[in-house]
């Protein structure tokens, strides 16, 4: 159980650090300081990462299903064709008869389960293999598609934070300081930022993203803007 002042922490945690979407924009609070920016897809991965940190590398496909299932977004007509391009209905339905039939192998491995429940289950695992057959998802296209857009989205996103300026044209503090943690604490944990041949270019190879934040970083996973 979580004591009172560990609540507290963590309460002033996640008011220092936040990011939300509104409609077009994303609102960022780092540090305590706020700060908005134009929409655009990679905030979409972004706000997966850092308000869900992964304990694993998640691969392309897994980040870019999670993504579109963020509660209260709304996709622009981009996401939608870019989610078809990139075959994500189909990977969404592959990734649920996978689970289904997990769960049917489960049936058939109970020694107790009585034999019509049994047969039932084997049924349904022979029309999910059928239906495999006659419409295979083109893995490894997709998959590397996938894995492409995914980063190009982030690392445009990391740039624009890079060389964002506030009304004054001046170098804008907020979001050049949200784009180093971006820097040093996803890009290069993911292998997108750091030294060649390094052991967290691992994570590249394999299509996976990551976020590793430092000690007392909490982003707060609120409800989106648009729901306000």
């Amino acid at each position: 159980m979580k004591t009172n002042r560990q609540t507290t922490d963590r309460n002033r945690d996640e008011r220092n650090y936040a990011l939300r979407r509104g409609l077009g924009y994303w609102e960022v609070t780092f540090e305590g300081r706020q700060a908005v920016f134009k929409h655009e897809v990679g905030a979409l991965y972004v706000a997966c990462l850092l308000r869900d940190p992964p304990p694993e590398p998640i691969h392309a496909v897994a980040l870019a299903l999670k993504a579109r299932a963020i509660p209260g977004q709304v996709p622009g007509a981009t996401e939608v064709i870019q989610q078809r391009n990139l075959g994500l209905d189909d990977a969404e339905t592959v990734r649920a008869l996978r689970r289904r039939q997990h769960d049917l192998e489960a049936v058939l491995d109970e020694e107790q389960e009585i034999e019509p429940v049994k047969a039932e289950a084997l049924r349904e695992l022979e029309a999910i293999a059928d239906f495999q057959r006659k419409n295979p998802w083109r893995c490894r296209d997709c998959a590397q598609r996938c894995v492409r857009a995914v980063r190009m989205a982030i690392k445009r996103l990391h740039a624009h934070l890079a060389q964002a300026v506030d009304a004054e044209g001046n170098p804008h503090l907020v979001l050049r300081a949200f784009a180093r943690h971006l820097h040093q604490h996803l890009l290069i944990p993911s292998g997108r930022g750091g030294r060649p041949g390094s052991v967290r270019s691992l994570a590249a190879v394999a299509g996976c993203f990551t976020y590793e934040p430092p000690p007392g970083v909490i982003w707060a996973a609120g409800d989106s803007l648009l729901l306000r």
